[in-house]
């Protein structure tokens, strides 16, 4: 005999809903705002939500943090129309929505579990180019844009022009930048990370003029001991008032180490817990931990 699932008593209208597993809780906020809501009430946990992007397609799995529940991989299709992929674990089903774009789907997994946001997207080195302007559409903000090393040089940066604004954080694991640092630098970011033990980036004075993101970490960096004295002279006489930097922090190529006489060669400077203070005229002040290999500047 059917029972009248939202006539329940809240007690057990509760215990009914934390004895269903993610698929059910899913299909159940989807009939209707008030199933909608309930389904948020259950007060259901998931693991961050990492989103990948293939071919022509979007995919993530839903992971939930009670290792008796099943892992949801769902794919979003290529096209424009309401249908998602869903795996329960005996063969995929064809999910569909009225009038519900892929933006929709994504507001509203992020919404019935609580989240502010997609915490990872990760472009493989299938995506074609032209298929970014359908994950800009489709993913509204990340906590982090990852582009691994096998993605071409070509797709990498049309995916830090496209999708580097939806994110907080930008991670790239190769070193696609020998010709136009200075125009990736100069992007206003609030933090990048370039990964590459392979290939150092090599920077320049110019480079660290322009730099306008707030958080920069390179691994690992080619740059020399006269280069950063140079730039540690100029911000020190306030020609870079409203320098955005927050924090400037290099792994130092091993087979090019920096001299630390050479750094700080001319420049009046401060020892506070091993590391040196630098501080203007007009009270801005700089904060550096300095070895051989590892360099980092915080901004106070």
């Amino acid at each position: 005999m059917p029972i009248r699932l939202l006539s329940l008593p809240d007690k057990d209208l509760q215990y009914a809903l934390n004895c269903m597993d993610i698929c059910d809780l899913i299909a159940l906020s989807l009939c209707s705002k008030q199933t909608k809501n309930f389904a948020k009430l259950s007060n259901r946990y998931i693991e961050p939500i990492s989103v990948q992007v293939y071919d022509n397609y979007v995919r993530f799995e839903i992971i939930p943090w009670d290792i008796h529940q099943p892992i949801i991989p769902i794919t979003f299709l290529a096209s424009s129309d309401s249908r998602i992929n869903l795996d329960r674990g005996n063969g995929a089903e064809l999910w569909r929505k009225r009038k519900f774009t892929q933006s929709d789907w994504i507001a509203h997994f992020l919404s019935i579990f609580d989240e502010s946001m997609i915490d990872e997207l990760v472009i493989s080195d299938f995506c074609p180019i032209s298929y970014l302007d359908n994950v800009k559409q489709i993913i509204p903000k990340c906590g982090t844009l990852r582009i691994p090393r096998d993605c071409s040089m070509e797709l990498t940066k049309a995916a830090i022009l496209k999708l580097a604004p939806l994110a907080e954080e930008v991670e790239v694991n190769k070193n696609i930048f020998i010709d136009d640092i200075s125009l990736f630098l100069s992007y206003n970011l609030n933090a990048l990370v370039i990964i590459d033990r392979i290939t150092p980036l090599k920077l320049e004075l110019s480079d660290l003029l322009v730099l306008n993101i707030t958080d920069l970490t390179v691994v690992t960096a080619n740059v020399t001991g006269r280069e950063l004295n140079r730039f540690l002279k100029l911000w020190m006489k306030g020609n870079y008032t409203f320098y955005r930097p927050k924090s400037i922090e290099f792994q130092l190529n091993f087979g090019m180490p920096v001299n630390c006489e050479e750094v700080f060669k001319g420049i009046k400077y401060a020892t506070v817990d091993n590391r040196r203070r630098l501080t203007r005229a007009d009270g801005k002040e700089l904060l550096i931990t300095f070895s051989w290999i590892y360099v980092d500047f915080k901004f106070l």
